[in-house]
């Protein structure tokens, strides 16, 4: 318990879609709106996460019609307004390291990934199910109720 001491918590978001996890502190938080919050992780992607189901929105929404008097009349369906009225699921830039990084290992002669090797795998899987199989067929010359 004593190394706990000095430890700050933090909530942590897993990002749909491959995202990774977020932590929910303010530089990674960019939007928000009733259904759903708008975070950016440490790559630049841009992704969304729903609200709770019992979460109950449209309190503040009389303020906010008071504030911004014309809001309903400039949505925009670019950026972050797609992703909070359900057009995209994440943005992502076309910059990220992992897609360079991927891109680079498939230019290589010769590179072999596991989806290669998937056909090599379902014939072991099969091999493996055969063997258990036979196992447990009963071979009706074989005394097997010995020592029962």
């Amino acid at each position: 318990m004593l190394h706990l001491r000095n430890d700050v918590p933090t909530f942590v978001v897993d990002a749909p879609g491959g995202g990774g996890k977020i932590t929910l502190q303010p530089n990674y938080m960019i939007s928000q709106s009733p259904e759903k919050v708008v975070l950016r992780n440490f790559e630049g992607v841009i992704t969304t996460y729903p609200e709770p189901k019992g979460y109950v929105p449209g309190r503040a929404d009389d303020y906010f019609s008071q504030v911004y008097q014309n809001y309903q009349e400039k949505q925009s369906n670019t950026g972050i307004s797609s992703l909070l009225n359900d057009e995209k699921n994440n943005l992502v830039p076309h910059s990220l390291d992992r897609y360079i990084r991927r891109s680079s290992f498939q230019e290589k002669v010769g590179h072999i990934t596991l989806k290669d090797k998937r056909v090599k795998r379902d014939e072991l899987k099969e091999k493996k199910y055969q063997a258990e199989m036979k196992k447990y067929t009963t071979d009706p010359t074989s005394d097997d109720t010995k020592g029962v």
